[in-house]
């Protein structure tokens, strides 16, 4: 990121700015019917790099990354609301009157019609064999890292690997149908919808948060900020860790003589996506600014400094943060979680101060009392233990499957993850999905057809 008073070459920043670690907590992926080994995450380096400005051009993390774990050994290779058609698997069944003999008649109810993959809820670890494929949010691949793993050891057969490129490319990969499933943290649009080959089932997976994190030395415990401070840093308005605006949020904090050097995403993303909406809810200085009542995936100009290009994913956010002191962004709760950083403690619409945490984001999860795929945000919602950057992520998956076998793995591999996958989420920074969005996945989840349309699951 650069500070907007920094007048130094870019060449001669550039020859300051070490590499950033990659910080891939990536989906784990179990190839050749082999169970996989272990999952395992990194987190950014331990050392941190003192610095007033920070050229946008130097140790920037751009890659995409696809993590494979096969018989033991990992290997990472880099790589170059609207309505959702949901259709309910229902069946009825015929009855047949019989005559006793006796002057009465009995009515016996037929068996329901067979569908190919049964049952949706019995033996969701069994299935046929397949091999998928997944793109999409970034802020997912911790949570996804663990799930895929635990599923492959119960369920052999499937293996999947899943590249965390963003939210964008999640979307692009789905309209495109070149993955078995997207990934986002934000919902299909109707547009997005429309320039798809077929209808896209959008499936609640996961529940997460997005931190405020900050690297200033001597300053410990979670800072108190607000959504009107928040935005002036983002505009510039405030450029030093010592503003009175933020002093008055901290009384008692002593706050050094240093400049913020604010960090956003380069890419389209949902934490950003999140952020925004933030800021909209809370600051007119910031819908002035950037001449906007909704939020956008892609970071806002008016929030970025001139000539400033910001960092890729959710790892160069979290890399430039660890290094870079004065800095502060916004990333996915786990990788903050799992980098260790301070994040600050926001205002929540009930006037408290609530930091990022299971039962924070779990607190504001229980607000969405009608989840659906058009009415999802839970950003600033009401109550004093509800963290105001909370988000659920979505699976996009094709309602009508071209091979019938690769929509019964899918279904059965999603109905696990949304049910007893929820089990590994807390340990990662993620809050269990509440019974709506899990209940929403499954019912949404029967709407899975094959080619010619009929239902693939029954209940």
């Amino acid at each position: 990121m650069q500070n907007p008073t920094d007048t130094t070459p870019l060449i001669e920043r550039n020859k300051h700015r070490r590499i950033a670690k990659s910080l891939r907590l990536v989906a784990v992926v179990a190839v050749g019917g082999l169970i996989a080994a272990a999952c395992g995450s990194s987190s950014p380096s331990a050392t941190k790099k003192s610095s007033n400005s920070h050229s946008s051009t130097g140790s920037k993390s751009k890659s995409k990354s696809t993590t494979t774990t096969t018989g033991g050994s990992t290997t990472t290779t880099a790589a170059g609301g609207a309505t959702t058609p949901t259709t309910t698997a229902t069946t009825t069944k015929p009855t047949t009157a019989a005559s006793t003999g006796n002057g009465t008649t009995t009515t016996t109810a037929a068996a329901a019609p067979s569908t190919p993959g049964g049952s949706l809820s019995a033996n969701p670890t069994s299935s046929p064999s397949a091999a998928l494929t997944g793109i999409g949010a970034s802020s997912i691949e911790p949570f996804y890292g663990k799930v895929l793993y635990e599923y492959n050891k119960l369920n052999s057969g499937v293996t999947v690997n899943f590249t965390g490129s963003g939210s964008g490319p999640g979307v692009t990969a789905i309209e495109q149908d070149t993955a078995n499933f997207g990934q986002s943290e934000v919902p299909m649009t109707a547009a997005q919808l429309a320039a798809s080959k077929g209808p896209v089932l959008q499936v609640p997976v996961d529940l997460g948060g997005v931190a405020v994190s900050y690297h200033v030395s001597g300053v410990t415990g979670g800072l108190k900020l607000n959504g009107p401070v928040l935005a002036d840093i983002y505009l510039r308005k405030i450029t030093n860790w010592n503003d009175p605006a933020i002093a008055a949020l901290n009384p008692g904090t002593t706050l050094p003589n240093e400049n913020i050097i604010p960090v956003f995403r380069s890419d389209t993303s949902g934490p950003g996506y999140d952020l925004d909406q933030y800021l909209i809810d809370t600051s007119t200085d910031w819908t002035g600014a950037i001449g906007a009542t909704s939020p956008s995936t892609t970071w806002p100009t008016a929030g970025r400094a001139t000539g400033d290009s910001g960092e890729d994913l959710n790892a160069g956010v979290a890399n430039y943060i660890q290094e870079t002191e004065g800095a502060i962004g916004y990333v996915e709760y786990s990788y903050a979680l799992e980098a260790n950083f301070t994040n600050a403690a926001l205002l929540t619409k009930s006037n408290t101060y609530v930091t990022p945490s299971v039962s924070s984001i779990a607190s504001a999860g229980a607000t969405a009392t009608s989840l659906s795929s058009t009415n999802f945000n839970i950003i600033w919602s009401a109550g004093s233990s509800a963290y105001p950057l909370a988000n659920f992520s979505w699976a996009l998956i094709y309602q009508k499957q071209s091979t019938t076998n690769t929509g019964i793995v899918l279904g059965k591999l999603f109905q696990w993850v949304t049910t007893s996958g929820q089990s590994y989420s807390s340990g990662l920074g993620y809050a269990p999905l509440p019974s709506i969005a899990a209940n929403l996945a499954h019912s949404t989840l029967l709407g899975l057809q094959t080619a010619s349309g009929s239902p693939i699951f029954t209940n």
